[in-house]
């Protein structure tokens, strides 16, 4: 069980002992940030060296849950990994160790990409920074022996915290050559000269690193092992708030129209095509409700955040005819009806249903408390039993007390 369990590791932790108001205004899209702790632990509540060394140990990972990377370029999966029987059954992407092994003390660097599917405390940073920030963030583990290369020169998409967990890294950074890159714009080394770095360092166990998106930049060892996480920050950007424009336009003849007949092979055409947008452009302005489509978004965005699985419990008694349940606060979901389908938003989620449930709903939420054999026969028992044992796994239904 990790060492971390149950401590808490947010924002606020992880800029300290700066402020995040700080950060915020000072270097958030803005700058890099680096930060000499001095504390070579910590970060021990996500993640320590002797930690990963037993994950790596228990020998049960699978590919992709484990990937090699040398100078730059990633290994193909079959380079270190196997099928194993088990009677009639094939695991296939099982990760041999011995391979691994031997690849790492040759100077392959190791990559637990989205380590926090797997490790309870990064999940817990990750879900506590990504509520603070609304953006989604993820974390990798890479580990890299000494005097290796880990990456050649290249620039993400998302904006990354360097964690230093273990041993020492040298980077060097860079000017970015495209400005708070898309993630659809992703890094190119075709054509790429780095000019002199603008930062040059070496990371020691409890230091941070901060990079925006753009910002290229490269790292090795020399004489010491090392070990980091990074915590990349996937950012909503004001392209995907337009997309609610987008499709608020679907909704207008106008833009539904086709485009000229041979439009793509008559130059003419073009100062037709330009005026013609220019034109629903207008329409758009005058027709689309901007707090409609901020708030359409915003419903997406608190939708697509990961939520904690619920914890595995052995004793569960499946719910029968006469369970009693529970209905949360009216206040507190909203049913609805979107393309022919049923909607329910509830705790920040909207879940889609067939429409052939929508009355056996809202019987539901006109009750506080019920049990299913209370409820009208618009499905029948089998349906009605499954629908409501559905209901409870999302959250909506708990067990009346």
């Amino acid at each position: 069980m990790p060492a971390a369990e149950g401590r808490a590791f947010d924002l606020a932790a992880l800029l300290a002992p700066g402020s995040v108001e700080d950060f915020l205004a000072s270097a958030w899209q803005r700058s890099p940030l680096h930060r000499r702790r001095g504390d070579p632990r910590a970060y021990d509540v996500v993640l320590t060296s002797a930690e990963l060394e037993g994950f790596l140990n228990a020998g049960d990972l699978r590919y992709p849950a484990l990937q090699l990377a040398k100078e730059g370029s990633y290994y193909a999966a079959e380079a270190y990994t196997r099928s194993a029987k088990h009677g009639t059954e094939t695991f296939s992407g099982v990760v041999d160790m011995e391979k691994v092994r031997a690849e790492y003390r040759a100077g392959a660097t190791l990559v637990l990409p989205a380590l926090q599917r797997l490790w309870k405390p990064l999940r817990g940073a990750c879900e506590a920074i990504e509520a603070e920030l609304s953006h989604p963030v993820h974390a990798n583990a890479y580990l890299t022996p000494g005097n290796a290369l880990g990456f050649t020169p290249h620039y993400d998409t998302h904006d990354v915290f360097v964690l230093q967990i273990a041993g020492r890294k040298q980077w060097r950074v860079f000017e970015p050559p495209l400005a708070l890159p898309h993630h659809s714009q992703t890094f190119s080394p075709a054509g790429y000269v780095a000019g002199a770095p603008i930062l040059e360092l070496e990371l020691h166990p409890g230091d941070l690193l901060y990079l925006p998106r753009g910002y290229v930049h490269s790292a090795a060892t020399s004489d010491s092992h090392s070990l980091h996480v990074t915590l990349g920050v996937t950012c909503f950007t004001w392209i995907e708030l337009m997309n609610e424009l987008q499709q608020a336009a679907k909704t207008m003849p106008a833009f539904r129209e086709a485009l000229p007949a041979g439009f793509a092979r008559r130059p003419e055409l073009r100062a037709e095509l330009a005026a013609g947008l220019a034109q629903r452009m207008e329409v758009l302005r005058g027709h689309a409700e901007p707090s409609a489509a901020v708030d359409a978004f915003l419903q997406r965005a608190r939708a697509a955040r990961p939520r904690s699985p619920t914890p595995f419990a052995v004793e569960v008694v499946v719910i029968g005819w006469q369970t009693e349940l529970a209905t949360p606060p009216a206040a507190s979901y909203r049913i609805g009806t979107e393309n022919g389908a049923t909607s329910l938003e509830h705790d920040g989620r909207k879940l889609f249903l067939p429409a052939a449930v929508r009355s056996t709903l809202e019987a539901i939420g006109a009750r506080t408390r019920f049990r299913p054999s209370d409820l009208p026969r618009d499905l029948d028992e089998h349906a009605t039993l499954a629908f409501v044992r559905f209901l409870e796994g999302e959250g909506f239904l708990t067990r009346a007390r």
